[in-house]
């Protein structure tokens, strides 16, 4: 644990100041996707998981940074 402790991603750790301001998504983009998401997160009966998967780069911070 010692030997990996000190290697990390710069920018990676929670709450990070390399990672400020979070990202955030174009105004009206995605509204979609967002919509689906909070209704399945407010919906008690079922899981509350959202797993966002997708290729670098199509806004997977930026949506979990929106919904959260």
């Amino acid at each position: 644990w010692e030997k990996l402790s000190h290697i990390f991603v710069k920018g990676a750790e929670y709450d990070s100041r390399e990672c400020q301001p979070h990202p955030r998504q174009l105004e009206g983009s995605w509204v979609d996707l967002t919509d689906r998401i909070n209704k399945l997160l407010d919906d008690t009966k079922k899981n509350q998981l959202v797993w966002l998967h997708g290729i670098a780069g199509v806004g997977k911070s930026a949506v979990a940074f929106n919904v959260a």
